[in-house]
């Protein structure tokens, strides 16, 4: 189940089963990119996407503006405050406003889990509100909700009538935690959602992987207090990509035949440690990860970068956009006899990650000939196994490059995203367009000696300008209704030239009914785009495409300036209205949003519903073919 050749990306967990599609989501994540979430609900509604996207100027496909639209009200998503890396700005992130809610570990550290529980329902609509119809899954994943190319670890748990499958209970715990963690305000649809769902779990099971017979899930930073580790295993092998020696003296202090992580982390153990520890690998798949760090080095679990100039300012080490790449999964294996126990999820080797952080392990059990250390390391025969990636750890003394501009920056980025923060739009003018948003929080930007703090919306970075410190914080942002925000971004400089960008989500109060009316109008653009688009739709490629590859497709071009589209469509409509006239009904819910929302080109509305009026004929005909 670890082996290099078993590949699943998030955006496939996330698929729904067939004949299914969301019924609602909720997820945590340490770091977040904005543009990686904006993918996520694609994955709820799309078998597949082709290369047709928007223009330069902010239009977005038609069919993810739909997918946009139709599920990000779905989703609650807590993320650590100030984790929200700085992204480009795009208007699409209007339909992710009031899906982040950004929380704080109650114990003083962070809130370090990475979990989806999502709930999907039948498609067809006579039994799409039926919840004895619904199903669950849980996915546990070592991974963030960003971009990153690292080696992780994902856990994929789908509900099961069988009795004797797992219990989930300890998932419910974890969001029910997290509510109380919120920063600031929670809508009442979160906490609606987080109650239903986590209700859902206590009474669900969930079928166990191959080769598992039991499960556990161990939470820590919400109640448990101890590790759940045996004390005198026969063999143990960890995998982290961050360690600390608290970690190896008080958290577990039994013996580690086989400790897996990066060149810089086991620089940082002391002698008496490593010497501890049989054998020692750092984890290379080839990345230029241990070869080339960044500028500034890296000291905690974030990750991202600067888009930049000929020299743009060095990122913090933990800014929350720094990538990571190379081993970033966490595995505990313990055998003992001819058993073992297996633990994946968030933590790391590391005394903060059971002493303060919010973190979330699975402990899977199993026969050793099943999921034993052995197998995980050296393969099944087919296999290589993770052994082929490791190489034999040696001792670098390497210079500290963390100077105090870095552990100020990132203090001071953590403290900004605490502030109870919140947003008023309020008309500006006699136009329907003239627009103002008042940022405000009660207390005051902490004033740090040698760092600048510039704000702005996260749409208009043209609107960039200084915070002061003095009395309690106030930004105004006069905008247009479709580029209004409740991200607020936010960027510190370090005399010494460091740098750290985030997020942080603020509530807006006063937004008019019809700005998402206005969003989609110009997200879809002109009317060539669209029915562009639609020929595109009514072909049958659908490649599949990864989290990335979604995302990217939010800002390529699709139009060609040709203005040759009409006899296109028309043509198209009439040759699948005669092939495949259900292609044409599962379209219809995108057209009639569409059309409510005023976004059709002129006279499509009309050409549509002659055509699907004799595709719905069609199909009753063939009704016999249908499943």
């Amino acid at each position: 189940m670890l082996l290099p050749t078993n590949r699943l990306t998030l955006i496939d967990a996330m698929r729904p089963p067939a004949g299914f599609g969301l019924e609602s989501a909720m997820a945590v994540t340490f770091t977040l990119n904005l543009s990686a979430l904006l993918a996520a609900p694609a994955a709820f509604a799309l078998a597949g996407l082709r290369d047709t996207t928007g223009d330069a100027s902010g239009s977005t496909p038609v069919e993810l503006v739909h997918a946009l639209r139709a599920h990000a009200h779905k989703l609650t998503v807590f993320s650590e405050a100030g984790g929200i890396s700085l992204p480009p700005p795009s208007r699409a992130f209007a339909f992710l406003e009031r899906a982040v809610v950004p929380v704080r570990a109650p114990g003083g550290g962070i809130v370090h889990p990475k979990v989806w529980v999502l709930r999907y329902q039948p498609s067809d609509d006579s039994r799409g509100g039926d919840p004895a119809a619904q199903c669950l899954r849980v996915l546990i994943a070592s991974r963030n909700l960003t971009f990153d190319e690292s080696w992780d670890t994902l856990l994929r748990l789908d509900q099961t009538p069988d009795t004797r499958g797992a219990r989930l209970d300890g998932v419910g715990r974890l969001f029910r935690g997290l509510l109380d963690a919120a920063v600031g305000r929670v809508e009442t649809e979160h906490a609606d959602r987080v109650r239903l769902l986590s209700e859902a779990l206590q009474d669900a099971r969930f079928e166990l992987p191959a080769g598992v017979d039991d499960l556990a899930i161990h939470l820590f930073g919400l109640g448990e207090a101890s590790p759940p580790f045996p004390r005198d295993p026969e063999r143990a092998l960890i995998i982290s990509p961050f360690l600390t020696d608290d970690f190896f003296g008080g958290v577990y202090p039994g013996r580690v035949d086989t400790l897996v992580s990066r060149q810089e982390a086991l620089d940082g153990l002391q002698e008496g440690t490593l010497g501890s520890i049989q054998n020692k690998y750092v984890f290379d798949d080839g990345s230029p990860f241990e070869h080339a760090e960044p500028v500034g080095g890296r000291t905690q679990e974030d990750n991202g970068e600067h888009p930049g100039a000929a020299a743009p300012p060095a990122p913090s080490p933990a800014d929350p956009g720094r990538p990571l790449v190379g081993v970033h999964a966490k595995v505990f294996a313990f055998e003992t006899g001819d058993r073992i126990r297996l633990f994946v999820g968030s933590a790391n080797a590391t005394g903060p990650a059971f002493g303060g952080n919010v973190e979330i392990l699975a402990e899977l059990g199993g026969s050793v000939s099943d999921l034993g250390i052995d197998r995980l390391c050296g393969g099944d025969g087919e296999d290589h196994g993770l052994l082929s990636l490791f190489r034999d750890y040696h001792r670098v003394v390497v210079e500290d490059g963390n100077g105090n501009g870095v552990s100020i920056l990132d203090r001071t980025r953590r403290r900004i995203a605490r502030l109870p923060m919140v947003g008023v739009v309020e008309g500006t003018g006699e136009g329907d367009n003239e627009w103002a948003v008042t940022y405000r929080s009660d207390e005051s930007v902490p004033a740090v000696e040698g760092v600048e703090i510039h704000c702005w919306p996260l749409t208009t970075p043209g609107n960039r300008r200084q915070v002061g410190t003095a009395g309690p914080f106030e930004a105004r942002f006069e905008t247009t209704l479709e580029a209004l925000s409740s991200f607020l971004a936010f960027e510190l400089t370090h005399e010494s030239g460091e740098q750290t960008g985030f997020v942080v989500p603020v509530p807006l109060d006063g937004v008019p009914e019809h700005r998402i009316r206005r969003l989609v109008g110009v997200l879809i653009g002109n009317a060539e785009r669209f029915l562009r688009y639609l020929v595109a739709l009514l072909y049958d490629d659908s490649d599949q495409l990864d989290l990335q590859e979604v995302s990217r497709t939010l800002d390529r071009s699709v139009s060609d300036g040709t203005g040759s589209i009409s006899f296109a469509v028309l043509e198209r409509l009439l040759r699948t209205m005669r092939s495949d006239p259900r292609r044409l009904e599962g379209l219809h819910p995108l057209i009639a949003d569409l059309r409510a929302d005023d976004a059709l080109p002129p006279g499509f509305a009309e050409l549509w519903d002659a055509i699907y009026d004799v595709a719905i004929k069609c199909t009753c005909q063939k009704g016999a073919n249908l499943p």
